[in-house]
């Protein structure tokens, strides 16, 4: 099905112009309810902006296995941003109850948190890596990590980053996973954090490899007050296609009669039309034939982790684990050589997946593919980040019915 482009645009969902033709939940690559049944879905769910607690069995069920990838907001023909219809219920609710208390394990500002366990266990260059980049010294024109890609600093162990300072720490996180769960306070409270951060550093471009952190900064935080004048983010995809393009780096080991499916950043799908053929087109010129899997681009499937976002999910790990093997499957429909990414976070994610379903692909960031073209030996440490993620959240996470409220962030 054609799915326009849309941005994301802080304005609620809009009943009096849904005609409750249930495309957006037919068409979500996650649910994909029979026609039938995603037409008395929507209505359920526009009855809950009035009536909350009366929700049916199955319609609270729908409202936990949405990961706000807002792929429905693009298959909506009427332009009435389903996905804000559920971060709104899930708002509601999270101002009425606060949250599982199991969540706190994967908030961006709790201590300790699933990537400080993980940041403990570093070997030392990385740990060192991380401090250097926690420095506050002013530079115009910075590499911005992201919290995905300070718990996997051997990423930025290349000549990829020569001459690039590299700025970035926890402590600054762009807010995207309470932005995808309905916190609108703690985004707001992050993007106040974010534009004075970034001033502090008196920065003027910002590469990000992040597509979560780019369409965060660009299109979403502006949109809940930060202040990113005179500042322009950038892709860094973008710049390693030129660098290749232009010779800077010249390619000495070819993928040639490979192939690869492409892990989807969610965000790709509203960050800018057609944002994920940038990855398909470095991956070609190192040789690669894309084999695309079954949900791919627009309608991808989230690597795993938005399966928690939901309000009643709060980060459950059978929730998790649902959504990583969805993933899996996805990817093993394409049969291919390679599976490549182009967010860290869906490395680590994919990579937690062998222990609970296997792919059968091994799974490369777009950065260890480029340096090994270049002539590089990437140290590929995911399967160690992969099993302290894995063996943090098993040891730390708290379950039980608790809730809290997640402190401010400041």
């Amino acid at each position: 099905m054609d799915r326009a482009f849309r941005k994301y645009q802080r304005t609620p969902f809009d009943p009096d112009h849904c005609t409750r033709c249930g495309l957006c939940l037919s068409q979500c690559p996650v649910m994909r309810l029979p026609e039938d049944r995603a037409k008395e879905e929507i209505e359920s769910l526009i009855c809950c902006l009035d009536d909350p607690d009366n929700a049916s069995v199955s319609t609270r069920q729908v409202l936990r296995d949405c990961t706000s990838c807002f792929a429905c907001n693009l298959v909506c023909p009427e332009d009435c941003r389903p996905t804000n219809l559920f971060l709104d219920l899930w708002h509601r609710a999270y101002q009425k109850e606060g949250i599982p208390e199991r969540a706190r394990w994967f908030l961006p500002h709790s201590r300790p948190n699933f990537r400080t366990y993980v940041l403990d266990r570093l070997p030392r260059d990385e740990q060192d890596a991380v401090k250097a980049w926690a420095s506050l010294e002013p530079a115009e024109t910075i590499f911005y990590p992201g919290c995905n890609l300070i718990t996997t600093p051997y990423l930025t162990f290349s000549r990829v980053f020569e001459g690039l300072p590299i700025r970035g720490g926890l402590d600054y996180c762009c807010g995207e996973m309470y932005f995808r769960m309905g916190a609108y306070d703690l985004v707001e409270q992050t993007a106040r954090k974010c534009a004075e951060y970034f001033k502090r550093l008196q920065a003027k471009t910002v590469y990000l490899q992040c597509t979560a952190g780019l369409n965060m900064f660009t299109n979403i935080l502006p949109q809940f007050g930060a202040d990113f004048s005179g500042m322009r983010f950038v892709s860094f995809l973008i710049y390693l296609h030129g660098q290749l393009e232009s010779g800077a780096w010249p390619i000495v080991r070819r993928f040639d009669g490979k192939t690869v499916a492409v892990q989807d950043s969610c965000h790709a799908r509203i960050y800018e039309p057609d944002f994920h053929e940038w990855p398909r087109k470095v991956l070609a010129m190192l040789g690669f034939r894309v084999v695309e899997a079954p949900c791919h681009g627009a309608s991808a499937l989230c690597c795993g982790i938005a399966s928690g976002f939901s309000h009643e999910s709060g980060y459950h790990q059978l929730d998790l684990i649902a959504g990583q093997r969805a993933c899996v499957r996805n990817h093993r429909a394409a049969r291919p050589d390679y599976v490549a990414v182009y967010c860290s976070g869906c490395l680590e994610m994919m990579s937690v997946s062998r222990y609970v379903a296997r792919l059968g692909s091994p799974v490369y960031h777009i950065l260890e593919l480029i340096q090994e073209a270049i002539g590089e030996s990437p140290p590929r440490r995911h399967r160690r980040v992969a099993f302290n993620f894995l063996v943090g959240t098993l040891r730390h996470q708290r379950g039980g019915r608790r809730r809290f409220t997640p402190p401010p962030v400041e």
